[in-house]
């Protein structure tokens, strides 16, 4: 009997915050797909969606992510600098601007499809405050 073993998508996530132009700290965590990405997949496997990630996010708040989780607090997105595959990776690399999103007290990340929907949350533990002297690059791989 033939038995189809399909694996649920999880995935990695990894900053530098820079400082003056100098690296300071670097995170790597996971991250959770939640559902409204999930449903989002289903809809391009059928070419019933074309609404791809494009976009990065980060907002202020700090409760555990959720399935059910469709924003972020405080949000403000950013595009993404470059996405690419490898085999089942996606890679999505990015890049916070000393410019964007100053005043922010970043707790959490979010990768977001070009309709608006959530695609996968992270919450961190600490806090990046973020001024015009912090950029912010990263990358974000789901593996399918």
């Amino acid at each position: 009997m033939l038995e189809d073993i399909t694996r649920p998508c999880k995935g990695e996530f990894s900053i530098t915050i820079y400082r003056d132009g100098k690296p300071i700290k670097t995170i790597s965590d996971h991250n959770l797909v939640v559902e409204r990405g999930r449903v989002r997949l289903a809809e391009l496997a059928a070419g019933k969606s074309t609404a791809y990630i494009t976009q990065i996010g980060v907002g202020e708040g700090a409760t555990t992510e959720a399935d059910d989780d469709t924003e972020l607090t405080n949000q403000a997105l950013f595009p993404i600098d470059k996405a690419s595959v490898d085999g089942r990776d996606a890679r999505f690399d990015f890049t916070i601007d000393n410019t964007q999103g100053n005043g922010l007290k970043i707790h959490e990340f979010g990768l977001f499809c070009a309709d608006g929907a959530m695609f996968s949350h992270r919450v961190r533990k600490g806090v990046i405050e973020k001024a015009d002297d912090i950029q912010i690059r990263g990358y974000w791989i789901i593996h399918f």
